[in-house]
Formats: structure tokens, sequence, C-alpha cells
């Protein structure tokens, strides 16, 4: 876990973030998510998948939902501007939590919007604490996967909506590495999506919704050419979160899902 820690742990990512947008012209006083999103919607699709999965969800103005795996903070923040619900993000990564909470204050949502540092193995809450629970392509760095999915139903509330979002590795597995979740095979734990359902219904949930978009992360990533000479860096990026080589780790993702050896899955549970 801990060369996982290290890998998400960019030093002093926030005050990046900042000078980035200074010298994108931005007025700090008027940031909007839009500013932020191409350094905050850390997932495939990025906005366009998260606007997906708040329809899916459903969730309502009073509920508090729980985001597993929430990096800077730009889905949990979005999911709580969208619906107004109260969000709590949890991530492995101190440094993402320490820019997801200034971020948060920046915007001025620090009222509906709190992040901490945890596992998803050890989520520090109480039993049937959230209404809902929300997780965006953390699972592939989590090996347990039995104890991580009990972890999300022990903490959700009977009647409770789960909405997930992950990759895992399809019939011509194994994967091209480095890939933007892990650089090598050391810290990567994909398992097919039938072995994950298999997982799902051991622990207890429902399977409501099963939409395979993988399709549409081919089309994503379609234009991904393999990188040569001097990358010029845009200001405010992805890089900025998973290193310079982000896109080499993009044109595998292209080669990994044209060979069919990578899957993409939304899917809605019920505890």
């Amino acid at each position: 876990m801990n060369h996982i820690h290290s890998y998400y742990s960019p030093n002093n990512l926030y005050n990046k973030i900042i000078s980035a947008l200074n010298n994108l012209g931005r007025d700090l006083s008027k940031v909007t998510l839009a500013d932020l999103q191409p350094v905050d919607e850390f997932h495939i699709r990025g906005e366009t998948a998260t606007k997906e999965l708040i329809e899916l969800a459903q969730f309502s103005p009073d509920m508090r939902i729980l985001d597993v795996g929430c990096g800077v903070g730009g889905s949990t923040r979005r999911l709580s501007h969208e619906t107004g619900c109260k969000v709590t993000g949890v991530d492995l990564s101190d440094e993402y939590i320490d820019a997801a909470n200034r971020l948060t204050e920046l915007l001025n949502m620090q009222d509906n919007v709190k992040f901490t540092a945890a596992s998803a193995l050890e989520l520090p809450f109480d039993d049937n604490s959230f209404d809902g629970t929300w997780s965006i392509q953390m699972n592939m760095n989590v090996e347990d996967k039995l104890g991580w999915l009990k972890e999300l139903y022990r903490v959700l509330k009977p009647g409770g909506r789960a909405v997930l979002y992950e990759v895992f590795e399809n019939k011509n597995a194994p994967i091209y590495f480095p890939v933007p979740w892990a650089q090598d095979s050391s810290m990567s734990f994909l398992i097919s999506s039938d072995s994950y359902r298999q997982i799902i219904s051991t622990v207890g949930f429902k399977i409501e919704v099963w939409n395979d978009k993988t399709n549409l992360a081919q089309k994503a990533f379609a234009r991904m050419k393999e990188p040569s000479g001097d990358l010029k860096l845009p200001a405010l990026g992805l890089h900025m979160l998973i290193g310079d080589d982000f896109k080499t780790k993009s044109y595998n993702m292209r080669r990994n899902l044209d060979d069919d050896r990578l899957s993409l899955i939304e899917t809605l549970l019920i505890k």
C-alpha cells in the first residue's frame, strides 16, 4: 500500500494548481468548477461521465453521501453542486486530501463538502452512516476487493444506493503499463467484471443497473498517439497528479481498450 500512497502523493499539489490558475489568468476569487476540470476530474471521460453517474444515482439534497477514492475532489464537489447533497470524500493520499479541502474552500463549498484521509479498507465511519455511496475508478488499486466492498456495504444505510464506475480486465489481459493508476503491475489489481459481480453479490448488494461503457472509453482515447520528442504540457492538467508521462499512460489506455485488455463498467447497487 505504501508504494500506491507514494504514487498518489505529488509534492505541494495545491500550490502548483494555484500557480497554474494564476498563469492562465484566472481570478482566484471567482474560480469555478469548470476552471478546475482539467485537473480534478481524474477518470475516464471526466466531467461527462460524472454527470451521467449523477443522473444514475438520483441522490437528493437531503442525503449524506460518501465518495471513496475522491482524489482532489472534483467529482465530489460536482456531485454536491448538481444535487445539493452533503458529500464526504475519503482518499488514501494526504496530499490529495489537503488539495481537496483547500480547493473546496476556494470555491466556498466547505459547508456541504468535506474530506478526510482514510483507507477504503478501514472507513472511519459508523455502520449505516450514509444515504448513498459513490466511487470512481479506485478499485484498480485495491487488492482486497471483498474487504473494501464489505466496508462500503457497512457504512451504507439499508436501502441505500451505491454508484461505482470501474475499470476491469478484459478477455485479452494482461495490460500494457504504465497506465494512469499504476506504473507497473505491482500497483494494479484488476479482475474481470464477472468476478467483481460475484463479490458484489457475496457482500449482499443487489445489482440494480450494470452498464458497459467500454465503447465510450475507446472513443475517449481514440486520438491518443504514442508520444515522441519533447512534449509540451498544459499549465493545468492530469500530469500534476500522476506525472509527466501521462501521455504515455493515455496512449497505453488506448492500446489496452482497443486490444480488449480492459473494460469499463458503470453500476448501481442497492443495500
